[in-house]
C-alpha cells in the first residue's frame, strides 16, 4: 500500500507542530502550502521551479485567525528573496529527486532555516518505478544532509515501501 498524502501530512504535523513560518520546497500546485497554513504555520510559503504565483489568506484551523499562503516560481538552489535564518521549518515532498543539484538546494535550505529549525523530506526511494525517474537511497539522502551541515539527521524508509522520511535540524 503506497504512502498517502494523509500520512505525509500527519508526519508533517507531528514533526513541526505549530510554527510562525514554513517553506515548502517543490510545492507544485500549492495544495500542501494551503494545508500548512491552515494546520501548521501562520505564514506558509511554497516554491517551485515550474510553479505559479498564489497569494491568499485563509483561516487557521486551531484559532480561526488569518494565515498567509504564498506560492512563488523559484529555484530551490537560489532563494535570494530571504535572508539567512528566515524560516522555522522547511518541508519537501516528492521533490528532492527532481532538483537539478540537490546538494546546492539543501545548502540553500539550511541557509534560510533558523538555528534549530527543522527540515522534513518525504520522497520516494531507489527501487520505485513510478514515473520512471531516478530516486535516492536513504543512505544517499543521509549523506547529502550531513554534507549540507544539518544535525540530528534521521532517515527512515517506510517498511515495505519505496518511500522515506528524512528529518534534520540546523
Amino acid at each position: 500500500m503506497a504512502v498517502t498524502n494523509e500520512q505525509i501530512r500527519a508526519q508533517i504535523v507531528a514533526t513541526i507542530g505549530e510554527a510562525d513560518s514554513v517553506l515548502d520546497v517543490g510545492c507544485g500546485n500549492c495544495e500542501l502550502v494551503r494545508f500548512l497554513a491552515q494546520q501548521v504555520a501562520k505564514d506558509a510559503v511554497g516554491i517551485d521551479i515550474n510553479g505559479h504565483k498564489v497569494y491568499e489568506q485563509i483561516s487557521g484551523a486551531s484559532d480561526g485567525n488569518p494565515r498567509t499562503v504564498r506560492c512563488l516560481k523559484m529555484d530551490a538552489q537560489k532563494m535570494d528573496l530571504w535572508e539567512d535564518g528566515h524560516f522555522d521549518a522547511v518541508v519537501s515532498t516528492h521533490a528532492l529527486h527532481e532538483i537539478a543539484d540537490p546538494n546546492a538546494a539543501l545548502s540553500e535550505i539550511r541557509r534560510v532555516l533558523k538555528d534549530g529549525g527543522t527540515l522534513l523530506v518525504a520522497d520516494f526511494t531507489a527501487g520505485e518505478t513510478r514515473w520512471n525517474e531516478d530516486y535516492f537511497t536513504p543512505g544517499q539522502v543521509r549523506r547529502m544532509l550531513n554534507e549540507a551541515g544539518f544535525h540530528s539527521v534521521q532517515v527512515e524508509k517506510v517498511p515495505g515501501e519505496h518511500f522515506m522520511f528524512a528529518l534534520a535540524t540546523k
